[in-house]
């Protein structure tokens, strides 16, 4: 709900950080600042969250940035998360806004031209988040290794 109110530009992160401070006895107080700060480094959906607290922090990948801003043949794209230096993207699907045959070619598209331009799409969905977070933060580090990435991948107890 957070993530909606601040995409449809209702709040901003920022307000509602500012609502937080003045409310010291609100219960999840600390789970509910860290969700916003997430939001306010561009988290935008539940499945934009999930992926960054299950597979990239929990398992040391590096920081990717979000909601990346790239122009292509004149038309401004936003990619989920972007990983600069090894052209890795990575696009998070959810079936809120990825349902539609239209909204499935600009998925496509923007692969396409992420191509183009030298960097390699990797489109996750629930299942990967969700699910199964360690096998994906093991594919996510081959791929990264694979473009250059020297980091160690992090396991967690629950880690099979």
């Amino acid at each position: 709900m957070l993530a909606d109110a601040c995409g449809r530009r209702q709040t901003s992160p920022g307000a509602l950080v500012t609502a937080l401070a003045s409310r010291p006895r609100l219960p999840n107080r600390k789970w509910l600042g860290s969700v916003l700060q997430d939001l306010a480094e561009g988290t935008c959906s539940v499945l934009e969250h999930d992926y960054l607290v299950r597979v990239e922090r929990a398992h040391g990948l590096p920081r990717g940035r979000r909601q990346a801003s790239h122009r292509h043949a004149g038309s401004l794209m936003f990619r989920d998360v972007q990983y600069d230096d090894l052209e890795l993207v990575v696009e998070l699907d959810g079936r809120l806004f990825h349902g539609s045959v239209r909204a499935r070619d600009r998925d496509m598209d923007r692969d396409l031209f992420a191509a183009v331009d030298g960097s390699e799409t990797l489109r996750l969905g629930w299942g990967q988040v969700f699910d199964r977070p360690c096998a994906t933060a093991r594919g996510v580090a081959a791929v990264m290794r694979r473009r250059g990435w020297t980091g160690a991948l992090r396991t967690r107890p629950t880690c099979g």
